[in-house]
């Protein structure tokens, strides 16, 4: 192999390590959790969700669908 080959090879595979990198960096700076619907009325929307009481406010959790999270507030 020669040194141009190989030079050129090690410059593309560092470029694409930093650039991989980079964008883990920036999906780690994000928290890409989702959210609580916050409503002033909750209620169950299937067999897996269940009510749990903190701080004096009423939530909702599933264990089947976590898009069904909700908060009384």
């Amino acid at each position: 192999m020669s040194l141009l080959t190989q030079l050129s090879r090690t410059t593309f595979l560092s470029s694409r390590l930093s650039s991989l990198w980079q964008s883990s960096l920036l999906l780690n700076s994000f928290n890409l959790t989702r959210g609580m619907k916050v409503r002033s009325s909750v209620k169950k929307f299937c067999d897996g969700c269940y009510t749990t009481k903190r701080r004096g406010r009423v939530f909702i959790l599933c264990k089947k669908n976590k898009k069904h999270k909700q908060r009384q507030g």
